[in-house]
């Protein structure tokens, strides 16, 4: 009889098991890692619309892995993880039930971290939706045969409170703002799939009017687009083309696609942009950090699961 009751427990508690997964893109804390993350990548459908992907990967992996890597050694290898796991930990205790993340590209994988669950609400770290991003995380999960129940936190570009908090970050950088440009950036994308109805573009610009109603007190703001490869067009204008138009001024940056610092802020930014900047003769170039784990992104995220968390 005690064994039956053990069992039933048991069976009650695993029938009401429930978890957070943060999920993000993934990221490089050594070579080995770039390598996979690179391959991965390259081999999402999201990101090469063509079979010709599965002979591209493994190349363009090997080929671009080792020189790459030289330049993430100048931060140590990508933040992400630990700044994920922070959140993920101080999330966990505010809420009450598990919080975990999974990563795209790089392990944890989605699948390595649903099977203990029965309920999910999926939380993606990007505030606007792209099919790069977004989809492109659903299409890992999807794979996954998670039969429970799901909830799917929505993108957040347009909250009054997020939005808030980044004005707050921002204007906590700039103690004297009327004596600087703003320059909101945005992880680029090519033109090709913006063309093909992805939203992300729109509900980036959106989302630029909306902060620029909190930030009148800026010289300029204006918005720019990062992180490009190869020769195809993308979204525009692109930051390295604009960033001579600032001789002489103060300018400061916020990256507004990444909720958590990583390669594309961390070096990007702070390392090789600032470089630029100062070639082209800018007085000043400043990067605010992303929401990351602070008390006030830990507050804001909380608020939001609890819409979910029925």
């Amino acid at each position: 009889m005690t064994q039956l009751k053990y069992v039933f427990l048991l069976r009650i508690e695993k029938n009401m098991s429930k978890a957070v997964i943060l999920l993000n893109m993934g990221a490089a804390r050594s070579a080995p890692e770039l390598k996979q993350f690179l391959y991965q990548m390259f081999k999402d459908k999201r990101i090469i619309d063509s079979p010709v992907r599965h002979l591209l990967a493994p190349v363009i992996a090997q080929t671009r892995y080792k020189k790459v890597w030289k330049k993430y050694e100048l931060i140590g290898g990508s933040r992400l993880y630990d700044i994920t796991r922070s959140l993920s930990q101080k999330l966990e205790k505010r809420l009450g039930y598990d919080v975990k993340y999974a990563m795209r590209y790089t392990s944890p994988y989605i699948n390595e971290v649903i099977s203990n669950y029965d309920e999910l609400i999926l939380l993606p770290l990007y505030p606007q939706y792209s099919t790069t991003t977004v989809e492109s995380s659903l299409d890992a999960f999807n794979k996954t045969g998670f039969k429970g129940k799901l909830q799917i936190v929505k993108p957040f570009y347009q909250s009054e409170d997020f939005n808030k908090l980044i004005a707050n970050k921002i204007l906590t950088k700039t103690p004297e703002p009327s004596s600087y440009h703003l320059i909101l950036t945005a992880h680029g994308l090519p033109q090709k799939i913006v063309d093909k109805g992805d939203p992300y573009e729109q509900q980036i610009k959106q989302q630029v009017q909306l902060l620029s109603a909190y930030l009148p007190q800026f010289k300029s703001i204006r918005l720019a687009y990062q992180s490009r490869f190869g020769n195809s067009p993308w979204l525009q204008p692109y930051l390295d083309d604009i960033i001579p138009d600032y001789k002489d001024e103060k300018v400061i940056v916020y990256p507004l696609s990444f909720m958590i610092d990583n390669s594309e802020t961390d070096l990007e930014l702070k390392i090789e942009y600032a470089e630029l900047a100062q070639k082209h003769g800018v007085k000043s170039f400043q990067v605010v950090s992303c929401p990351n784990d602070s008390d006030e992104t830990v507050e804001f995220l909380t608020k939001l699961i609890r819409q979910y968390d029925q």
